[in-house]
């Protein structure tokens, strides 16, 4: 499952909206039903509030370890669930369209003796074959 780049794009988000005090259930609303269903679980208390993870992500959203935990309990509601990883993707397609940043992956592939690469796209991958 690769999902990495969809989790951070969602995460990256969902930071950036708590930096301008969006609550997280206005974050939710750019979304379909299905998704927030799914999100909700992830994100919110069974009474709806926010849970100790955003509300930890709210007050230093530009956190890397903060921002890594979001990214954990995502993978890990994955990875109990691979099923609604559709609801990953559809965020992430959500979010790239509102941003205009489009999810993009590289993927270099060098045979031979002697070669150099610079890659600079942040989730590529370079296979090097001798």
């Amino acid at each position: 499952m690769e999902t990495e780049i969809e989790i951070a794009t969602v995460v990256g988000y969902l930071a950036s909206q708590l930096k301008e005090n969006v609550s997280i259930k206005s974050f939710l609303n750019d979304f379909a039903e299905g998704t927030v269903n799914w999100m909700r679980d992830i994100f919110l208390k069974e009474d709806g509030s926010e849970n100790d993870m955003v509300r930890s992500l709210k007050e230093k959203p530009d956190s890397p370890a903060k921002q890594n935990v979001v990214k954990a309990a995502i993978a890990s509601a994955l990875e109990d669930n691979p099923s609604n990883e559709h609801f990953l993707l559809a965020m992430a397609k959500v979010i790239a369209e509102k941003t205009g940043n489009k999810t993009t992956t590289n993927t270099m592939n060098v045979t031979g003796d002697n070669n150099n690469s610079i890659q600079g796209i942040s989730g590529s991958t370079i296979t090097i074959h001798k």
